[in-house]
């Protein structure tokens, strides 16, 4: 009887609803996150459909998700919503009252979804207010933590772990472990994955060329620095005993230029660029010998973290530079080539890097260790696991 129960268990997870929030399409890595999903899914035979609200204030991005993420796998469904942020007043509210219009506008946006979701048999989102109202139809309901959440998501969290259809990923072992408390048999740790067809196999560096030390990513997460411009810094001091490039990708626009403006009195070859399109990632990943995340010691980058850029850095391969902090030490199991810094200590920075900059040995063994051991981090992999996981709690 399991038996049959599996297999149409598996035939009825083929059509799935990502829901989003907010400004879509966006620069920033929680888009990119939910296209890597939706490939993964659709790398395992489902059809993927996003549902996103549409906006109207000053930051929204007029380029269709289609062109913006050069991706015609997917289907992009635009939903009319008011969008309150787009008023004057809006920006001059207090916090807690814009978190608060947020968190109605995300319930209520959602609650219009329901008659526009009867083919889809699976509802995926990292927003539990988007999914709260669908948990009592017989649909999978997949929740994707990726933060501590506020009061009201902690409190729609419990409420959605009450229901037996509803799923649980932590993609940090933080995230993972408050989840399996509240349901310790639906719940799954799932790290990043990347999509390795995207990237072409480089042999490492040669000694008679020039290494490319860089950062390709947003600069600041939840308004939090990333510690890139300070690690910057540091590259400009060593770069007077040692010779290399460097590269830096990413946004806010003022921030990269920040960076930038401290180079001008150097002769330190610097590439830089602000919004790059997704599908061009993997080809300036590609151009890098090390790859740099020098995240500080902060409370959400280190517990709710599991950085996209260490993967794409591994199957770009670059050997990588990461520090410390509690969510890039959990990747040290994934055997991929990290080398650790102590967080915000760029002493141990300098050491560090001078050590993958003199030792071609060293930096070599670290992206083949890389090689050997991104096979298993990827898209498909990733998914391919969360739906196996689904099918078997289903079944007992």
């Amino acid at each position: 009887m399991k038996i049959i129960q599996l297999i149409n268990i598996n035939l009825e997870m083929k059509n799935i609803s990502i829901i989003v929030y907010g400004r879509f399409p966006t620069e920033k890595a929680y888009g990119s996150h939910i296209i890597d999903t939706a490939n993964g899914f659709i790398n395992n035979n489902c059809n993927v459909s996003v549902f996103f609200s549409k906006t109207s204030n000053s930051k929204t991005i007029s380029t269709s998700p289609e062109e913006y993420y050069d991706n015609t796998r997917i289907k992009f469904i635009e939903m009319e919503n008011y969008d309150f942020t787009k008023l004057f007043l809006y920006n001059f509210l207090p916090s807690f009252v814009q978190k608060i219009f947020w968190t109605l506008g995300a319930y209520f946006w959602s609650n219009t979804l329901k008659n526009h979701l009867d083919e889809f048999d699976t509802l995926w989102s990292t927003n539990p207010n988007l999914l709260i109202n669908h948990v009592s139809s017989d649909k999978t309901i997949i929740y994707e933590k990726h933060g501590a959440g506020k009061f009201a998501q902690k409190y729609t969290i419990k409420k959605l772990s009450k229901h037996k259809n509803v799923y649980f990923v932590g993609t940090s072992k933080t995230s993972y472990k408050e989840l399996a408390k509240l349901s310790p048999d639906n719940s799954i740790y799932l790290t990043n994955g990347v999509n390795l067809n995207s990237y072409k196999k480089n042999e490492p560096q040669i000694n008679n060329q020039e290494i490319n030390i860089g950062y390709i990513g947003m600069l600041e997460t939840y308004g939090e620095d990333k510690g890139v411009k300070d690690a910057f810094l540091e590259l400009k001091k060593i770069a007077m005993d040692y010779k290399f490039k460097l590269t830096l990708i990413g946004g806010p626009q003022e921030k990269v230029d920040e960076i930038v403006k401290e180079f001008d009195d150097t002769k330190i070859e610097f590439f830089y660029k602000y919004k790059i399109p997704k599908n061009k990632v993997p080809e300036y990943m590609n151009t890098l010998d090390i790859g740099i995340v020098p995240y500080p010691n902060e409370f959400h980058m280190a517990n709710y973290a599991s950085p996209l850029k260490i993967f794409e850095y591994a199957a770009g391969n670059a050997a990588i530079l990461a520090s410390d902090i509690k969510s890039n030490l959990e990747l040290s199991e994934t055997q991929l080539g990290i080398m650790y810094f102590k967080a915000d200590d760029y002493d141990d920075f300098r050491e560090k890097i001078i050590n993958l900059i003199s030792d071609d040995n060293l930096r070599n063994s670290l992206i083949e260790n890389s090689k050997i051991s991104i096979d298993n981090y990827t898209l498909s992999k990733r998914i391919e696991s969360l739906i196996n996981f689904c099918v078997r709690s289903s079944t007992g």
